[in-house]
């Protein structure tokens, strides 16, 4: 991870911040580190001077708002208004675009002549939420609630194909390269996706703080448990880095932590996935993690903050 970050008086790379910050890690404790996650404390200094506004901002969705079709240029569409539309339109155009790439990402990860059936209906599954990306810039007051209901459905089919997926991955009845935790991970997603579409169609729009906290600090610890174990196994500090936000999230747990150190946490884990996705794309990361699975963790991570300063 070699990419030089700019510097009013110096040129440092990214690894050597990095590893500046890991020199006060002895046995995988920070003395005196002021992280909510206790990751490394230079990780955060070190993303906000490389990353890209555009990594970090949410982008309001306004009507007759599209999704790009490059992983790197797509917003982290976010509701405009206090409204069921508008939430419905941020919604549709932001978990329709993640759970078409769930279905792509199953693709890439089902090889093979034997995997031949279950790619085939991962592709049909990418082909339907392409076309309910496609029309959900025409979300309407007079059509969001029907609209909603054509995703609740689709969603609820894809969670229940991950769900069996997962199933039989774990039994080995199909021998993929997705783990389980991932079929269960992606359909949680889904299933959190069609219940606020149902909310949206009920006229709520509000977001409990604890169901916030807990959906996606699960997500993010996750996502960094995938992340350490799809980095090559000589970036060790970064495994050591990715590891330790896995812990805070799912060990520690957030729900009763307060909204400070929370909202501190979210942001770390933040830093740390501007600072990979840029790594990864440019190859100075050494990794099995696709670009396009690099923009999505981060997109997710730009929602988990916009949802905490919503509750």
């Amino acid at each position: 991870m070699q990419e030089e970050i700019a510097s009013t008086s110096r040129q440092l790379s990214r690894r050597d911040v990095l590893r500046a910050g890991g020199a006060l890690a002895v046995g995988g404790v920070l003395g005196g580190c002021a992280t909510a996650t206790r990751i490394n404390p230079a990780v955060p200094p070190a993303a906000r001077i490389i990353q890209d506004p555009a990594q970090v901002a949410t982008t309001p969705a306004s009507a007759g708002a599209a999704m790009p079709l490059q992983p790197r240029d797509k917003p982290t569409y976010v509701a405009e208004a206090r409204d069921p539309v508008a939430y419905s339109r941020a919604d549709a155009l932001f978990w329709n675009d993640i759970m078409m790439e769930h279905s792509g990402f199953f693709v890439m990860l089902m090889p093979g002549a034997e995997l031949a059936a279950e790619r085939r209906e991962a592709e049909q599954f990418e082909r339907t939420f392409a076309e309910l990306l496609r029309q959900s810039s025409g979300i309407a007051r007079d059509n969001y609630v029907a609209f909603n209901r054509k995703c609740i459905s689709e969603a609820r089919r894809l969670g229940e194909w991950k769900k069996r997926m997962q199933q039989r991955q774990a039994s080995a009845q199909i021998h993929s390269l997705v783990w389980p935790l991932f079929f269960e991970h992606t359909a949680r997603e889904a299933d959190r996706y069609a219940a606020r579409l149902e909310q949206y169609n009920r006229g709520s729009i509000e977001l409990d703080r604890r169901e916030v906290v807990e959906f996606w600090g699960t997500t993010m610890g996750e996502h960094s448990g995938f992340i350490a174990h799809l980095l090559d196994p000589n970036e060790r500090l970064l495994i050591d880095q990715a590891s330790k936000l896995e812990r805070a999230f799912l060990r520690q747990g957030l729900r009763d932590v307060p909204g400070d150190e929370v909202m501190k946490a979210a942001r770390e884990v933040l830093d740390f996935k501007t600072i990979g996705e840029k790594g990864i794309r440019n190859g100075h990361i050494k990794s099995i993690i696709h670009p396009s699975l690099a923009a999505h963790v981060r997109r997710e991570a730009v929602r988990f903050i916009d949802e905490l300063q919503r509750t």
